[in-house]
């Protein structure tokens, strides 16, 4: 059965947002330190904008737990903030992919300009239906792209092939607490979402089932809302003093259907809010570790020098085992009487069982 992917529809929708709305992020949101077109993390001793989406940076980071020479999915990349940044920071080599030519076409000047385009490289894909082999990547990263995605079930799938057993997947992005609405609200949630390209948020329920049913374990939401409200409010206050301008750009045909659409979603936003209509945060979940190989059976006649059981790839030589299985007889040990006793087995230890599962956007410039 094919994998989903992406209808023409969605990505051309999607495609011209992101290329559309490109001045609007360069001049509201961007800066040359972070390139990043995500909500700041807020904490009380931040000092500005900046800093605000370095740390909205690394608490992500936090829950992906990333070492150097790892490889690193960049799902929904942008102009590649996240992915420079991860390859500079942790030494890391990451892919980082987008439906837009434009973006990526900004995001490998970017790695070039800061020496990084060896470790950093761009691919127009679709997220839902990559063409990366199984077990490609040791880290999946999706900062506020993850609501893109229109079959989120079948969006965590393939994540889940891409990844190599071990592998860790962490989302920063907008959930609805639940769902339906009231319509009233239900309408100006759908306005708001509309104006960037997002079809709909899954809930906070939704998400972890949708990784639980695709094999993670280890699923986990971590509700931020405290910390990004204080960027959200920011992004409002830009509007509201830019809107009147910006509405006549748009009648007068200075501004494009994008960009009206861009700022209307960003004033939107801060009302949803305020109907708690959504919840930012941050989502983590592992995909199971191989199960460590079975030792062979080994035969030991008494009264001859055991032979040691074979180590598992996993196991060190002196681990304890988790099946109790006779200890052999030490070197030094005496030869048995004349008549030796009928060769044993040693007991098969057990198979180990499986883990068991478990567990801002700005107006977007990327």
């Amino acid at each position: 059965m094919p994998k989903p992917a992406t209808d023409a529809a969605t990505r051309k929708w999607i495609v011209d947002y992101y290329d559309g709305s490109w001045f609007d992020y360069r001049v509201v949101w961007l800066n040359k330190g972070t390139l990043a077109k995500h909500f700041g993390y807020w904490e009380p001793n931040t000092r500005n904008h900046e800093e605000s989406l370095l740390n909205m940076n690394k608490q992500v980071a936090a829950r992906a737990n990333p070492k150097p020479g790892e490889r690193v999915l960049d799902a929904g990349c942008g102009v590649g903030g996240s992915s420079i940044w991860l390859a500079r920071t942790f030494g890391l080599n990451t892919v980082g992919i987008s439906l837009s030519e434009k973006e990526l076409v900004r995001a490998r000047r970017y790695a070039k300009e800061r020496g990084l385009e060896a470790q950093c490289s761009f691919e127009v894909q679709d997220f839902v239906n990559t063409t990366f082999p199984d077990e490609s990547f040791d880290i999946v990263w999706a900062q506020e792209s993850f609501c893109h995605a229109m079959d989120k079930g079948a969006w965590m799938k393939e994540m889940f092939r891409l990844l190599k057993p071990g592998g860790r997947l962490v989302i920063e992005d907008w959930f609805r607490p639940s769902r339906p609405y009231h319509p009233a609200d239900e309408a100006m949630y759908r306005e708001w979402l509309r104006g960037w390209a997002i079809d709909d948020l899954a809930t906070t329920g939704e998400i972890v089932d949708d990784a639980t049913n695709a094999g993670f374990a280890n699923a986990k939401l971590d509700d931020i809302t405290p910390h990004v409200i204080k960027s959200v409010r920011r992004l409002y206050a830009m509007t509201v003093a830019l809107f009147p301008g910006a509405y006549i750009g748009k009648l007068i045909k200075l501004r494009s259907d994008v960009l009206h659409g861009n700022i209307v979603s960003a004033r939107l936003q801060w009302r949803a809010r305020n109907r708690n209509l959504w919840v930012s945060g941050i989502f983590s979940a592992q995909k199971p570790a191989a199960a460590p190989e079975e030792p062979e059976e080994v035969a030991v006649a008494a009264g001859t020098k055991a032979e040691a059981l074979p180590k598992t790839k996993r196991a060190p030589a002196k681990a304890k085992k988790a099946v109790e299985e006779p200890e052999p007889a030490p070197a030094e040990e005496k030869a048995a009487p004349a008549k030796p006793a009928p060769a044993e087995k040693t007991a098969k230890p057990a198979p180990a069982e499986k883990a068991a599962p478990a567990e801002e956007k700005p107006a977007p410039t990327e």
